[in-house]
């Protein structure tokens, strides 16, 4: 089978899924304005106000919650009994993985970018002006790690329900150590200081160092943070994964 045939044949399976696109799409919106709203007093607006702060770190905390979407596209009972003739297809368990880990990313990278271009230029949420293109390479670099992360579990424990809920604990403290919610420096030095083992750190600090400062000097190295962080999910996934398995 054609690879990107497969692709496509996971994109319009993760298309159909009405409640994975309401996901990636409406979730995030009304996260944002929830978070914004709630917290609106406690930002000072004439440098970040609480939707701008929440547009930026709701985007990063959907971003790398796109694992479950992974993991859906991956290990869905309907979906593995509708991919059966492709495990037994000639094809390499590479193709398998990679193809399923490919169609949600390209799913997440459509969904995120329209959202924060709405989000810039109809809801006037501050994604880095001009330098948004920025914002979004980190947040589809973020999008690809959670692909990998939500893949790189279904490979392990070979089931959806599993994975998941092993999944959560590494990415809730990813997302607390981030700042998703709320600043981590409010947690004392300390914890700040652990907060580096985070990709979402990276990812946030990086965000808004370019919104705010126009300081670009940690972009490169954090894409590379998130890129070897993918490529170490990818392997375990070749190691792990057996497609007699996945039946």
């Amino acid at each position: 089978m054609n690879f990107i045939k497969i692709i496509k044949f996971d994109f319009i399976n993760i298309v159909r899924n009405p409640t994975l696109i309401i996901a990636n799409t409406i979730v995030p919106i009304i996260i944002i304005g929830v978070m914004g709203f709630v917290t609106k007093g406690s930002y000072n607006a004439s440098t970040v106000d609480s939707y701008d702060y929440y547009g930026v770190t709701m985007m990063i905390f959907t971003a790398i919650m796109l694992a479950m979407t992974a993991t859906n596209t991956f290990m869905e009972e309907k979906v593995k009994k509708g991919n059966t003739r492709i495990i037994y297809a000639p094809v390499s368990k590479t193709t398998i993985y990679f193809s399923k880990l490919l169609a949600t990313y390209i799913l997440g990278t459509i969904c995120f970018s329209i959202i924060m271009l709405l989000g810039q230029y109809l809801m006037h949420i501050n994604f880095g002006g001009k330098n948004i293109l920025y914002i979004m390479l980190l947040i589809n670099a973020l999008s690809f790690l959670g692909c990998c992360l939500g893949t790189m579990f279904c490979s392990i424990f070979k089931n959806e329900q599993l994975a998941n809920s092993i999944m959560q604990i590494p990415i809730l403290i990813f997302i607390l150590l981030g700042g998703s919610f709320f600043p981590v420096e409010g947690l004392g030095k300390a914890i700040a200081k652990i907060s580096v083992i985070s990709p979402i750190k990276w990812i946030t600090e990086c965000a808004f160092r370019i919104i705010y400062d126009k300081d670009f000097s940690i972009f490169i190295p954090t894409i590379c943070v998130i890129l070897v962080f993918s490529i170490v999910c990818i392997i375990i996934c070749h190691i792990t994964f057996e497609p007699e398995e996945y039946v």
